[in-house]
């Protein structure tokens, strides 16, 4: 029996771009060797650099482990609700639509894809595990063999999470919701167990290896099987819209390219936006409608908010790179969890230059739109940053015995944090086009120099965003809360007189 893909292999294998066998191995060898040359000794001098005194007792708390699975749970939610965006199963829109909706079984035309995605999160994994093991093995913690063990538990895990990002692909919207949410449930039970009694200096059980190993190449076979089940117009409208976004972000449209990827309302059409009452409250009702469409997006934006707002209550417990890690991660989670609910500024700024069919400018409608925004993130970012203080305990803040006006003190840095990042939301919004001087060729011996003035453009609102929270964090450590307190609001008002003349500069 004739292979059905043979003509289609022939041709693909015939065009100009394509790789032979003796490419594929130069590639593979450049791969090994690269790990073996680079890889290794970089990996061994971060632990030796992240074997110190403040980073190990972090590692091996006794909470370690639970705080972890906690972690590999909400990223599985995570990996859930991304599937419905972009899944790992995924061609380019012209061979999904030639191969993948043909007679030809879906599971010998995505696999390459599948195992393309597997193998970034199984290397994603082995990475973060290899850190890890490097750190304990520089202070003598775990034997050369426990790192193998260590790496089959991370590839366990990824592939668990390949898994889990094809059933975000595979299920409809509500199978998506249940799933995460369960996950999410789980990775709640997970932080409230007591702590395990066994810890990382113990080393990683072989039983527990074999066990994720094991589970994960269950996971990684039933993921093949299920490519069958895949919905054909679920793969070309994830094909079209990813192709549209990878588009956007190499023409220098970042923007753009997010905009493209968010997916569009799937409940709540028969909610009411528009309705009488005080002005105040029609815009806050229109902004909780908007939320109430896309509820997949509110709560992914919602973990977010509780996720960024413990790790910077946690930041200011840690020392030296965890602490600085924290903040980081912190700030950027934050920042990303507010995008979905700032969908009302982001129309107020579009309406500049259109008939005012409410009644009010665009820079009135910025500030409306600003007020439900700010006030449940704050009331987000103060369960989220309860949450991180509960999870470091009173011992860890304050010693102990501290009064509960003193122990509340870190929560307040990701609670004041909001409102900066909202207005930096209101000014990115407002931000237009990229000017033309900054695309102008910039010759050096490196390379052509106007790319970093474009990616500077485009990371604006991120570095932004991460340059708040570091100063905030240093405030609140380094001074005080009353420091805290008008350092956020200096940035506000800064940050707004930056939105507001970038809207006048688009309404000229």
């Amino acid at each position: 029996m004739s292979d059905p893909l043979g003509p289609a292999r022939q041709v693909w294998a015939g065009r100009a771009s394509a790789r032979s066998a003796m490419d594929l191995l130069y590639i593979v060898y450049l791969t090994v060797m690269t790990v073996l040359v680079f890889g290794a000794p970089a990996l061994r001098s971060a632990g030796l650099f992240l074997a110190r005194p403040d980073v190990l007792p972090v590692l091996l708390d006794a909470r370690t482990p639970g705080m972890l699975m906690a972690a590999l749970l909400g990223g599985g939610a995570a990996t859930v609700l991304v599937g419905a965006v972009r899944g790992p199963a995924l061609l380019a829109p012209f061979l999904t639509a030639t191969l993948a909706a043909g007679p030809i079984s879906r599971r010998r035309v995505l696999w390459r894809p599948l195992a393309r995605s597997l193998l970034a999160l199984v290397a994603v994994g082995l990475l973060l595990a290899g850190v890890v093991g490097a750190t304990l093995l520089g202070a003598g913690y775990v034997e050369p063999m426990g790192l193998v063990a260590l790496g089959a538990v991370a590839a366990g895990v990824a592939l668990l999470l390949g898994g889990a990002w094809l059933a975000g692909q595979l299920l409809s919207s509500r199978g998506r919701g249940v799933v995460a949410g369960l996950l999410t449930l789980a990775a709640v039970g997970a932080w409230l167990l007591p702590p395990w009694g066994w810890t990382l200096a113990d080393g990683v059980p072989w039983a527990l290896a074999a066990v994720l190993g094991g589970a994960g190449a269950v996971a990684a076979a039933g993921s093949v099987l299920a490519l069958d089940r895949l919905r054909g117009w679920v793969l070309l409208e994830q094909a079209v819209r990813w192709q549209s976004a990878t588009g956007m972000v190499t023409s220098g449209d970042v923007a753009g390219a997010a905009g493209s990827l968010r997916p569009p309302p799937s409940t709540g059409r028969s909610l009411r936006a528009v309705g009488g009452g005080p002005l105040t409250l029609l815009y806050v009702r229109r902004d909780v409608v908007g939320w109430l469409r896309s509820p997949e997006r509110t709560l992914g934006g919602l973990a977010g908010v509780l996720l960024g707002a413990g790790l910077l209550v946690v930041a200011q417990v840690l020392t030296g790179p965890l602490g600085v890690g924290a903040m980081l991660l912190g700030s950027l989670a934050l920042w990303v969890g507010t995008g979905p609910f700032v969908d009302g500024i982001r129309h107020g700024v579009a309406t500049l230059g259109a008939p005012v069919l409410f009644g009010q400018r665009a820079g009135v409608q910025v500030l409306l739109h600003a007020l439900a925004p700010t006030g449940v993130l704050m009331l987000g970012a103060l369960v989220g940053g309860v949450a991180g203080l509960l999870t470091m305990g009173a011992e860890g803040v304050g010693g102990g015995n501290v009064t509960l006006p003193v122990l509340m003190i870190p929560v307040l840095l990701p609670v004041l944090l909001v409102p900066v990042l909202v207005a930096g939301r209101a000014r990115d919004a407002a931000k237009g086009p990229m000017p033309l001087k900054l695309m102008t060729p910039m010759p050096t011996a490196q390379g052509d120099g106007a790319v970093l003035g474009m990616l500077a453009w485009q990371s604006d609102a991120v570095l932004l965003a991460l340059a708040a929270g570091a100063v905030l964090w240093g405030l609140v450590t380094q001074v005080g809360a009353l420091a805290l307190a008008g350092g956020a609001l200096v940035a506000v008002l800064a940050i707004a007189v930056m939105a507001r003349a970038r809207l006048r500069e688009l309404g000229a």
